[in-house]
């Protein structure tokens, strides 16, 4: 149905009469996404045999009885009612250049599940965009670190554990939620040192001097590359170089990004993220408002590691640094986890991506 669609064919624009044409409308520029969670191999809501593969280790559910990872902590309306938000049997991630074009699919999955009488329930949707300045809500550029082209492959592809996934890749999927307030609190030099570039620029900083008068973050280059640069010059002037500047290390950017082999590499615990933004509301509390983050990674081990270790983002919210240390800026509490999940994403086959996991015939 969905392929159908992205060459402009709707079900119930078909002809259904003598002499009638069907209809089409402008074929759209979306993607879709199939991804299996940890309940579709182990949930009690399905007959014993549905799954006819084993769960792969590191695809379990998020921690519900405390944080779910050991220093972003759940949102309070995260749990509520017991129900996980973002962890299902099945995911479906639509993507497109309009909010339209993702809408109007999402639509056209639902009424197909009404009307052919399809046994599933939609548990929830998560909308989320791109600016277009390339920037996140804390004001920085946002994902200009990511994994180089001739790296990705290497570093999101399954290389066949378990076989049933060889060729595909593990999603993973967490609603961040931001609280501007906390972040404005900072000021501009405390807010770099926490990640690690200028803000306007983006540089990465080389250095923070201590001053009478607070932080003096400095950055490496002074000015980034011109429009006409290839990625290669982007990448080179954005990536953060090594550094003995103790809070320089400490700052966000240099904690995700600790590992500097190449993808493919054991020592290459790599992943490439896409980060779509999110608004909720504006009420008199101010936005609510955060990050749908998005990361395909070859095993899901190399994002718990990120997100779990002392050193990478484990022993602090966000970036700084962390325990009782007292030098350079407190370390911001200004993440809370909304909805979470992780995914297996098999590589495409007939009729579907994934169809071989059905124990049916």
């Amino acid at each position: 149905m969905l392929a159908d669609l992205q060459a402009g064919h709707l079900r119930e624009l078909a002809a259904e009469r003598a002499g009638e044409e069907p209809q089409r409308v402008p074929s759209e520029s979306f993607d879709a996404l199939i991804g299996y969670g940890a309940s579709f191999f182990d949930g009690d809501r399905k007959p014993a045999t549905l799954a006819a593969a084993k769960r792969p280790p590191n695809l379990v559910p998020l921690r519900r009885d405390g944080p779910a990872f050991p220093s972003l902590p759940w949102h309070p309306e995260a749990n509520r009612d017991g129900a996980h938000g973002g962890e299902a049997d099945l995911l479906l991630q639509l993507t497109g250049k309009s909010e339209h074009a993702v809408a109007r699919a999402a639509v056209e999955v639902a009424k197909l599940i009404a009307e052919e009488g399809l046994p599933l329930t939609i548990a929830g949707t998560y909308a989320g965009f791109q600016r277009d300045d390339g920037r996140s809500w804390l004001g920085f550029h946002d994902g200009v670190t990511n994994i180089e082209p001739s790296q990705r492959l290497a570093a999101v592809e399954c290389p066949g554990d378990p076989a049933w996934n060889r060729g595909g890749t593990y999603l993973a999927f967490l609603r961040v939620e931001v609280d501007l307030s906390v972040w404005r609190e900072l000021d501009r030099a405390e807010q770099e040192a926490v990640v690690g570039r200028d803000k306007l620029s983006g540089c990465p900083l080389g250095s923070i001097e201590r001053t009478t008068d607070g932080l003096r973050p400095q950055p490496i280059a002074p000015r980034p590359p011109g429009p006409s640069s290839d990625w290669r010059e982007r990448d080179a002037y954005f990536n953060p170089p090594e550094t003995t500047d103790p809070l320089v290390e400490a700052s966000h950017i240099h904690r995700a990004n600790q590992a500097r082999a190449a993808g493919g590499t054991p020592a290459g615990e790599r992943i490439f993220r896409q980060g779509y933004e999110y608004l909720e509301d504006i009420g008199p509390d101010g936005p609510s408002l955060g990050l749908n983050f998005v990361s395909f990674q070859r095993d899901l081990q190399r994002l718990q590691q990120i997100l779990g270790l002392e050193g990478w983002l484990g022993d602090v919210n966000f970036g700084g640094p962390g325990g009782a240390t007292t030098d350079g800026p407190k370390s911001p509490r200004l993440l809370s986890l909304r909805a979470g999940g992780f995914y297996a994403v098999p590589p495409r086959g007939a009729p579907f991506p994934g169809a071989g996991l059905f124990g049916v015939e």
